[in-house]
């Protein structure tokens, strides 16, 4: 597990203070810290994301030592802290029927989503409600070999919702000019809006979403970000980088794989 909060104060290379990571493993070993830096980007790791804002990306790229091979399946996770999903006006803001792809009233949606139902020109936000607005959106990649560059480790991003959870999304059946991204997405769409060009999201594919609904009771949570069902993950010096959030509560990024 690696806390990488400060990344982005960082511009070259520093090792990690012990405190800020841990790991477990059949032996005790001693080796290379973790590291990591960040670099300013202007293209998403996410290539099914434009950037028609021309948006400057901070990336951290974290290096990291795995001692012994770790048998699959191997799960990827993020970890907040300090982040309190359990609120009750939190937990209820959000529209079943419009995740499933239903119109909803206005009044609904009123009720249903408060502040962040329908914007100051009467178009609604889609997806409407808190949970939706601040989604983590940190994205990471797939894992690089530090020592053989041309390995790579690679992770699945299907099948990390629970299917009764993925029952409950549908695309919507809004026309696009009557629809507007939530306020913390809007970044990622020109000027804020849905077009042709950049569509709302179908939400029957955005299975990361879903796990974000499903909200934590506690406000110290854990949330799968990937998988690989299949492959061991090899002993060696790793690299992963993570586009960055607007998030300022406590970060982890964890490699866990199932006991036997």
């Amino acid at each position: 597990m690696i806390n990488y909060t400060f990344c982005d104060k960082y511009t070259q290379p520093i090792y990690l203070h012990p405190s800020l990571y841990k790991s477990r493993f059949s032996q005790d070993h001693v080796g290379e810290a973790p590291a990591f830096y960040y670099e300013n980007v202007t293209q998403f790791l996410d290539t099914t994301w434009g950037n028609p804002n021309n948006l400057t990306i901070k990336r951290c790229t974290i290096d990291f030592t795995v001692p012994e091979t770790m048998q699959g399946p191997i799960f990827m996770f993020y970890r907040l802290t300090n982040f309190n999903q359990n609120r009750r006006q939190y937990i209820k803001s959000y529209d079943p029927g419009q995740l499933a792809g239903q119109i909803v009233d206005p009044a609904t949606l009123n009720s249903n989503c408060g502040p962040l139902a329908i914007n100051e020109n009467n178009l609604i936000y889609y997806p409407c409600g808190l949970i939706a607005n601040s989604m983590f959106n940190d994205t990471a990649s797939d894992l690089q070999s530090v020592t053989q560059p041309s390995i790579f480790y690679r992770f699945q991003r299907t099948n990390i919702a629970w299917p009764s959870d993925k029952q409950k999304y549908h695309p919507t059946t809004y026309s696009i000019s009557s629809i507007v991204p939530p306020i913390n997405w809007a970044n990622r769409y020109p000027n804020g809006t849905y077009t042709q060009d950049y569509p709302p999201p179908d939400l029957s594919n955005m299975e990361r979403l879903m796990i974000w609904m499903h909200v934590a009771a506690l406000p110290d949570f854990r949330k799968l970000w990937a998988r690989n069902d299949r492959e061991s993950l090899a002993s060696d010096r790793w690299r992963i980088q993570i586009d960055l959030s607007i998030y300022k509560t406590k970060i982890h990024y964890i490699i866990y794989k199932i006991s036997s």
